[in-house]
């Protein structure tokens, strides 16, 4: 009770707390940086956000709640005002934690307790940050095992081609590049990642259009789109300036030799570049009915059959796709257990199949949506996103095993899967126009929503409300064989597309 006490007194004087300033020194290697700070309870305090921008930590602001989200490519920590529990996300799992002291807010800003939060901001960092109480001072200090980081892309023009040098935070154990007969170069750098925003943005120059990139578990592939034709390349590795060097040659040259244990691991490396693994997720099953519809047509015998018709098709349209089913029976799956499923099996991409309806029946709404992962933008997507969760009242201890899983852990696990997200995003339009074109079903366009049975499919994953079950003509559609076959038929013709596209870009054959 005297501990509760006294963090309301905190809470209710932090104002005047505030009077106390102190600037908090953060040495970086040989550059310094100085953060704004207040002494409070004899403890320094750091502000949440010059720390995260010296560290080079991107931030979110959670609206009115006042909680800021930091983050990294690593994971990501959630800070909540006069509160001392916060949320660290890592690969999609949420923990909660609890500081000694509070985290404050003033003048619409927050500060952490400098002496307990370095171990926490390690945890999504490249490095280690460490807190002296006798200086009064952060250190930061890269790890020597830090996976190397694309930092940059430059160019040159040479005399008889090219130059692409390709920066990085270390060097990396082996590095690849081929010439496409496509126009495309294609590097290859293990082990490394990137910033995803920042890569995929990069300007056209006088070598290339533009750069494509995807992570891989222990690789990155760029895929360069050449402005000219070049004979042959060359590449290596420049300590001087932890570069990976691309020489373009518009004659004949010799190239790097890899060793016979490095091309082969780069050989499969490339392996997880194919689209050669597709999860279907029929939804809900078992005890677990999903939505009623008119006639009392049940949602999980829709969403099975369409399952089961697309797996079909898959087989006879790509034989060599291995293609798995979450369910191929009437029976209930957890939705985390989907996830965990698509993982397991290796899968390039995850199409959860549903049902939509509206609470009063029969209702005039009526087509075909598709989402992907993002906090709902519309009431809409919200109510639908709301509708489909509701499944998680079929589990066992559901309430403990998603409590973490709130709008604000939502945000944070979306940014987790922003890798994925612009492929999600145009595999979602392209099962709208494929889907919509041969059958009746209106495109009623994309969506951003936050379903649960999304979260743990680390992949390309998208989530289709194939029609409403509350609508006279959408149900009498989705209930009929000829109806579902036409749905997954859509859903085929939307895979092929983009297994085209994704492997153009980011495949070698």
């Amino acid at each position: 009770m005297l501990r509760k006490a006294s963090i309301v007194l905190l809470i209710l004087y932090s104002g005047l707390l505030f009077a106390q300033t102190q600037a908090v020194p953060l040495k970086n290697g040989e550059s310094s940086a100085y953060m704004g700070g207040t002494v409070a309870l004899n403890h320094v305090y750091v502000s949440i956000e010059d720390l995260s921008s010296a560290l080079g930590l991107r931030r979110f602001s959670l609206g009115s709640t006042g909680k800021v989200s930091v983050y990294s490519n690593s994971g990501s920590i959630l800070f909540t005002p006069d509160n001392s529990f916060i949320t660290l996300s890592k690969a999609a799992v949420p923990k909660t934690y609890q500081l000694p002291l509070p985290i404050l807010e003033n003048g619409g800003k927050l500060y952490a307790p400098a002496s307990f939060i370095g171990p926490y901001l390690t945890e999504i960092l490249g490095g280690v940050l460490r807190y002296d109480e006798l200086t009064r001072a952060f250190t930061y200090m890269q790890r020597d095992s830090l996976t190397p980081m694309i930092t940059d892309v430059r160019v040159q023009q040479k005399d008889n081609g090219s130059v692409v040098h390709i920066s990085l935070s270390s060097l990396p154990k082996a590095e690849d590049a081929a010439l496409g007969e496509d126009g495309m170069l294609y590097v290859t750098i293990m082990p490394a990642t990137f910033n995803f925003e920042k890569l995929n943005s990069l300007p056209p120059t006088s070598v290339y259009s533009n750069v494509l990139a995807i992570q891989n578990p222990s690789s990155v592939q760029l895929s360069f789109r050449l402005k000219k034709a070049y004979n042959s390349e060359e590449v290596y590795t420049d300590s001087s300036t932890n570069s990976v060097v691309v020489n373009l040659y518009s004659h004949v040259s010799s190239k790097t030799i890899l060793s016979d244990e490095l091309r082969q691991k780069l050989d499969a490396e490339k392996k997880n570049w194919k689209l050669d693994v597709i999860v279907i997720d029929p939804g809900h099953g078992g005890k677990d009915p999903g939505a009623i519809g008119l006639g009392g047509v049940e949602e999980k015998n829709v969403t099975l059959a369409i399952g089961k018709d697309l797996r079909n098709d898959l087989r006879e349209r790509l034989p060599k796709v291995k293609v798995v089913m979450t369910r191929d029976k009437d029976e209930f799956v957890p939705l985390d257990m989907r996830g965990e499923i698509a993982n397991q099996a290796a899968g390039k991409l995850f199409i959860s199949i549903h049902c939509n309806s509206m609470p009063h029946k029969p209702d005039g709404a009526h087509g075909l949506e598709t989402y992907f992962l993002r906090p709902g933008k519309t009431e809409e997507a919200i109510r639908i996103a709301a509708q489909e969760n509701a499944a998680i009242k079929y589990e066992n201890d559901y309430e403990k095993k998603y409590r973490s899983y709130d709008a604000d852990n939502l945000i944070l696990t979306s940014m987790a899967h922003s890798a994925y997200v612009k492929y999600s995003e145009r595999f979602a339009e392209l099962i709208e126009q494929d889907v919509s074109s041969i059958t009746p079903l209106t495109n009623d366009g994309v969506g951003q929503a936050g379903f649960l049975v999304l979260i743990g499919a680390s992949m390309p994953a998208v989530l289709v409300e194939t029609g409403y079950l509350s609508n006279p003509h959408d149900v009498r559609f989705l209930r009929s064989k000829v109806g579902q076959n036409k749905i997954a038929r859509g859903i085929t013709e939307a895979i092929i597309q983009f297994r085209a596209e994704y492997e153009k870009n980011f495949a070698q054959e």
